[in-house]
Protein backbone atom coordinates (compact mmCIF):
# COMPACT_ATOMS: atom_id res chain seq x y z
CA UNK A 1 0.00 0.00 0.00
CA UNK A 2 2.99 2.44 0.25
CA UNK A 3 3.35 2.65 -3.17
CA UNK A 4 -0.34 3.38 -4.19
CA UNK A 5 0.21 6.13 -1.00
CA UNK A 6 3.00 7.90 -3.01
CA UNK A 7 0.56 7.76 -6.33
CA UNK A 8 -2.43 8.78 -4.48
CA UNK A 9 -0.13 11.73 -2.95
CA UNK A 10 1.13 12.66 -6.10
CA UNK A 11 -1.59 13.05 -7.99
CA UNK A 12 -3.53 15.07 -5.60
CA UNK A 13 -0.57 17.41 -5.29
CA UNK A 14 -0.06 17.50 -8.50
CA UNK A 15 -3.92 18.98 -9.26
CA UNK A 16 -3.75 21.00 -6.51
CA UNK A 17 -0.63 22.93 -7.53
CA UNK A 18 -2.15 23.11 -11.70
CA UNK A 19 -5.63 23.94 -10.39
CA UNK A 20 -5.76 26.20 -7.57
CA UNK A 21 -7.42 28.48 -9.97
CA UNK A 22 -9.26 27.30 -13.11
CA UNK A 23 -11.87 27.91 -15.36
CA UNK A 24 -14.26 24.35 -16.67
CA UNK A 25 -16.43 23.81 -20.05
CA UNK A 26 -19.27 20.98 -19.01
CA UNK A 27 -22.39 19.76 -19.19
CA UNK A 28 -24.64 19.27 -16.16
CA UNK A 29 -27.72 17.31 -15.34
CA UNK A 30 -29.55 17.44 -12.26
CA UNK A 31 -32.27 14.42 -11.50
CA UNK A 32 -33.66 13.33 -7.60
CA UNK A 33 -36.69 13.55 -6.03
CA UNK A 34 -35.68 17.19 -4.73
CA UNK A 35 -35.78 18.40 -8.60
CA UNK A 36 -36.90 15.89 -10.58
CA UNK A 37 -35.30 15.41 -13.93
CA UNK A 38 -34.53 19.12 -15.02
CA UNK A 39 -33.01 19.78 -18.61
CA UNK A 40 -29.25 19.47 -19.50
CA UNK A 41 -27.51 22.84 -19.10
CA UNK A 42 -23.90 24.15 -20.84
CA UNK A 43 -21.99 24.57 -17.25
CA UNK A 44 -19.51 26.96 -16.53
CA UNK A 45 -17.64 26.94 -13.57
CA UNK A 46 -14.97 28.80 -11.94
CA UNK A 47 -12.82 28.04 -9.09
CA UNK A 48 -10.51 29.77 -7.23
CA UNK A 49 -8.92 27.40 -4.23
CA UNK A 50 -9.93 26.98 -1.82
CA UNK A 51 -13.29 27.89 -1.12
CA UNK A 52 -14.83 30.30 -4.27
CA UNK A 53 -16.92 28.51 -6.55
CA UNK A 54 -18.43 30.17 -9.60
CA UNK A 55 -21.01 28.24 -11.79
CA UNK A 56 -22.77 29.54 -14.60
CA UNK A 57 -25.47 27.55 -16.71
CA UNK A 58 -26.47 28.19 -19.86
CA UNK A 59 -28.93 26.80 -22.25
CA UNK A 60 -29.91 28.18 -25.67
CA UNK A 61 -31.93 31.15 -25.01
CA UNK A 62 -28.58 32.23 -22.88
CA UNK A 63 -27.94 32.52 -19.07
CA UNK A 64 -30.39 30.20 -17.00
CA UNK A 65 -28.56 30.80 -13.58
CA UNK A 66 -25.59 32.15 -12.21
CA UNK A 67 -24.26 30.98 -8.93
CA UNK A 68 -21.70 32.08 -6.62
CA UNK A 69 -20.41 29.75 -4.10
CA UNK A 70 -18.17 31.28 -1.31
CA UNK A 71 -17.40 29.76 2.12
CA UNK A 72 -20.52 29.05 3.81
CA UNK A 73 -22.22 31.49 1.66
CA UNK A 74 -24.45 30.87 -1.96
CA UNK A 75 -25.84 33.32 -3.83
CA UNK A 76 -28.23 32.65 -7.23
CA UNK A 77 -29.46 34.68 -9.99
CA UNK A 78 -32.11 33.99 -12.40
CA UNK A 79 -32.04 36.18 -15.08
CA UNK A 80 -34.65 35.19 -17.22
CA UNK A 81 -37.15 35.20 -14.13
CA UNK A 82 -35.19 38.02 -12.41
CA UNK A 83 -35.02 36.05 -9.23
CA UNK A 84 -32.86 35.71 -6.68
CA UNK A 85 -31.28 33.92 -3.85
CA UNK A 86 -28.95 33.96 -1.37
CA UNK A 87 -28.23 31.86 1.93
CA UNK A 88 -26.16 32.72 4.58
CA UNK A 89 -25.81 29.60 6.37
CA UNK A 90 -25.63 26.42 3.85
CA UNK A 91 -23.85 24.00 5.61
CA UNK A 92 -27.04 23.89 7.68
CA UNK A 93 -29.06 23.50 4.47
CA UNK A 94 -26.49 20.71 3.12
CA UNK A 95 -25.44 18.87 5.96
CA UNK A 96 -21.87 19.50 4.70
CA UNK A 97 -19.14 21.82 6.99
CA UNK A 98 -17.58 23.79 4.48
CA UNK A 99 -20.24 23.67 1.09
CA UNK A 100 -17.91 25.76 -1.22
CA UNK A 101 -14.76 23.67 -0.36
CA UNK A 102 -16.12 20.17 -0.73
CA UNK A 103 -17.46 21.23 -4.18
CA UNK A 104 -13.74 22.40 -4.93
CA UNK A 105 -12.37 19.69 -4.10
CA UNK A 106 -15.42 17.40 -5.74
CA UNK A 107 -13.81 19.46 -9.37
CA UNK A 108 -10.40 18.90 -9.18
CA UNK A 109 -10.51 15.26 -6.92
CA UNK A 110 -8.12 16.87 -4.41
CA UNK A 111 -9.23 14.00 -1.71
CA UNK A 112 -6.19 13.53 1.16
CA UNK A 113 -6.71 10.74 3.00
CA UNK A 114 -4.37 11.12 6.22
CA UNK A 115 -1.28 8.89 6.76
CA UNK A 116 -2.85 7.31 9.38
CA UNK A 117 -6.32 5.80 7.68
CA UNK A 118 -3.67 3.86 5.16
CA UNK A 119 -2.96 1.38 8.10
CA UNK A 120 -6.47 -0.14 8.32
CA UNK A 121 -6.52 0.66 4.37
CA UNK A 122 -8.60 -2.82 2.73
CA UNK A 123 -6.84 -3.27 -0.66
CA UNK A 124 -7.91 -5.30 -3.50
CA UNK A 125 -7.41 -5.59 -6.84
CA UNK A 126 -9.27 -3.02 -7.89
CA UNK A 127 -7.54 -0.66 -5.16
CA UNK A 128 -8.22 0.49 -2.38
CA UNK A 129 -10.81 1.91 0.39
CA UNK A 130 -10.02 4.02 3.67
CA UNK A 131 -11.96 5.82 6.07
CA UNK A 132 -11.41 7.94 8.83
CA UNK A 133 -12.83 10.58 11.02
CA UNK A 134 -12.35 14.57 11.20
CA UNK A 135 -14.16 16.61 13.74
CA UNK A 136 -17.73 16.15 13.63
CA UNK A 137 -17.68 13.89 10.12
CA UNK A 138 -16.80 10.66 9.07
CA UNK A 139 -15.10 10.58 5.32
CA UNK A 140 -14.82 7.21 3.15
CA UNK A 141 -12.68 7.21 0.20
CA UNK A 142 -12.59 4.68 -2.66
CA UNK A 143 -9.44 4.95 -4.59
CA UNK A 144 -8.64 3.34 -7.92
CA UNK A 145 -5.12 0.75 -8.64
CA UNK A 146 -3.90 4.01 -9.94
CA UNK A 147 -4.28 5.99 -7.07
CA UNK A 148 -7.14 8.12 -8.27
CA UNK A 149 -10.37 8.86 -6.86
CA UNK A 150 -13.18 6.34 -7.93
CA UNK A 151 -15.45 7.90 -4.64
CA UNK A 152 -15.83 10.05 -1.63
CA UNK A 153 -18.55 10.41 0.77
CA UNK A 154 -18.53 12.43 3.78
CA UNK A 155 -21.26 11.69 6.79
CA UNK A 156 -22.23 14.77 9.65
CA UNK A 157 -25.24 14.75 11.36
CA UNK A 158 -26.64 12.30 9.52
CA UNK A 159 -26.48 13.80 6.42
CA UNK A 160 -24.29 12.09 3.53
CA UNK A 161 -23.30 13.70 0.18
CA UNK A 162 -21.14 11.45 -2.16
CA UNK A 163 -19.02 12.38 -5.25
CA UNK A 164 -18.61 9.51 -7.75
CA UNK A 165 -15.65 9.75 -10.32
CA UNK A 166 -17.06 7.66 -13.75
CA UNK A 167 -14.10 8.73 -16.08
CA UNK A 168 -10.81 10.63 -16.35
CA UNK A 169 -9.16 12.54 -18.84
CA UNK A 170 -5.42 11.40 -19.11
CA UNK A 171 -3.65 8.64 -16.92
CA UNK A 172 -1.45 8.78 -13.99
CA UNK A 173 -0.45 11.76 -11.74
CA UNK A 174 -1.31 14.22 -14.80
CA UNK A 175 -5.05 12.86 -14.69
CA UNK A 176 -8.01 15.28 -14.28
CA UNK A 177 -11.76 13.94 -13.50
CA UNK A 178 -14.19 13.77 -16.93
CA UNK A 179 -17.08 12.42 -15.11
CA UNK A 180 -18.19 13.50 -11.78
CA UNK A 181 -21.75 12.61 -10.30
CA UNK A 182 -22.37 14.42 -7.01
CA UNK A 183 -25.73 12.65 -4.76
CA UNK A 184 -26.95 13.34 -1.00
CA UNK A 185 -27.84 10.03 0.63
CA UNK A 186 -31.35 9.92 0.54
CA UNK A 187 -31.76 10.65 -3.18
CA UNK A 188 -32.78 13.81 -2.87
CA UNK A 189 -30.51 15.64 -5.06
CA UNK A 190 -27.97 13.77 -8.36
CA UNK A 191 -25.95 15.86 -10.46
CA UNK A 192 -24.19 14.61 -13.11
CA UNK A 193 -20.77 16.97 -14.81
CA UNK A 194 -19.19 15.76 -18.00
CA UNK A 195 -16.19 17.92 -18.39
CA UNK A 196 -15.27 19.15 -21.92
CA UNK A 197 -12.19 21.23 -21.13
CA UNK A 198 -10.97 22.43 -17.67
CA UNK A 199 -8.00 25.62 -18.40
CA UNK A 200 -5.70 26.55 -15.48
CA UNK A 201 -5.50 30.09 -14.33
CA UNK A 202 -2.26 31.80 -13.38
CA UNK A 203 -4.60 33.81 -10.92
CA UNK A 204 -7.99 33.92 -9.90
CA UNK A 205 -9.88 36.83 -10.42
CA UNK A 206 -12.24 39.02 -8.43
CA UNK A 207 -15.17 38.94 -10.74
CA UNK A 208 -15.08 35.12 -10.48
CA UNK A 209 -17.14 35.27 -6.94
CA UNK A 210 -18.59 38.64 -7.38
CA UNK A 211 -22.19 38.34 -7.46
CA UNK A 212 -24.39 40.78 -6.43
CA UNK A 213 -28.28 40.42 -6.70
CA UNK A 214 -30.06 43.33 -8.46
CA UNK A 215 -32.52 45.67 -5.73
CA UNK A 216 -34.92 44.42 -7.77
CA UNK A 217 -34.73 41.16 -7.80
CA UNK A 218 -37.93 38.95 -6.59
CA UNK A 219 -36.14 36.67 -3.53
CA UNK A 220 -37.11 33.72 -3.91
CA UNK A 221 -37.28 30.81 -0.67
CA UNK A 222 -35.24 27.34 -1.34
CA UNK A 223 -39.21 26.04 -2.13
CA UNK A 224 -39.66 27.96 -5.15
CA UNK A 225 -36.60 26.72 -6.62
CA UNK A 226 -37.88 23.37 -8.03
CA UNK A 227 -40.37 25.01 -9.58
CA UNK A 228 -38.65 27.71 -11.23
CA UNK A 229 -36.12 25.57 -12.78
CA UNK A 230 -38.55 23.18 -14.00
CA UNK A 231 -40.12 25.19 -16.21
CA UNK A 232 -36.60 25.66 -18.44
CA UNK A 233 -36.81 23.85 -21.81
CA UNK A 234 -33.46 21.89 -22.77
CA UNK A 235 -32.06 18.68 -24.11
CA UNK A 236 -32.19 15.21 -22.12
Amino acid sequence: LETLEQTARRGVERRERKLGAFAVRAVLRVDGRATGRLPAVSLHARLASPDRVRLQCRWLLGLVADVALRGDTLTAWLPGERMGLQIANLSDTLGLRDPALFLGRALTAVWQAPHDAWRDAAADSAGVSLQWPERDERWRLRLDAEGRPREVSVIRAGHTVTARYGAWHGAGPAAWPARIELSDGEGWVHARIEIADLRPSQRARRAWSALVLPADARRLELDDVKHVLSGRGGSR
